[in-house]
């Protein structure tokens, strides 16, 4: 199992979803992951704090 992360603003919950669909569909794919199944990990931070971004990068 491998694990993805991502960081996305708290006001870009589409986004979020966009993200969250992608990962399960590649999850589901045999053709593309073979044996392989995708785990994913979202953190949300407050809107234009590139300092918020960098200190959650960090624990993804």
């Amino acid at each position: 199992m491998k694990g993805i992360g991502a960081i996305f603003e708290e006001n870009a919950l589409r986004d979020e979803e966009v993200f969250q669909l992608a990962v399960s569909d590649l999850s589901l794919s045999d053709d593309v992951l073979q044996s392989e199944k995708i785990t994913h990990s979202i953190k949300l931070i407050e809107p234009n704090n590139p300092f918020q971004a960098v200190q959650e990068g960090g624990s993804i």
